[in-house]
């Protein structure tokens, strides 16, 4: 089967590092599924921080959907322990400087 359908979302950072930490976090654990769902992580540099560009495709409606979901789940739990404990260490990464929610179009 083809890899037919797919999501493209935009995550804003406020910084490389961040969208760096978020990729290297959510790349620990494979596709149950790998022959049914590929992600693609690219990261941009913007003037206010950095855009997280995430490919996600999928042999079906289904398998894109929860893939998605999966992700978004993740990453906001990825995001919310930035925001509880820094990044890398960090103590503070400045209070509200993540946005959880997402932009993305689907195709």
């Amino acid at each position: 089967m083809s890899l037919r359908h797919s999501v493209t979302l935009s995550i804003a950072c406020p910084n490389r590092s961040t969208a760096e930490t978020l990729v290297n976090v959510i790349s620990v654990d494979k596709e149950l599924r790998p022959h049914d769902v590929t992600k693609t992580f690219t990261i941009t540099d913007t003037a206010d921080g950095a855009q997280l560009h995430v490919d996600v495709k999928a042999t079906t409606l289904r398998h894109l959907r929860l893939a998605v979901n999966a992700f978004l789940e993740d990453s906001a739990l990825v995001v919310r322990t930035i925001d509880a404990f820094g990044e890398q260490g960090q103590v503070d990464i400045g209070a509200g400087d993540l946005e959880q929610g997402s932009t993305g179009r689907a195709g």
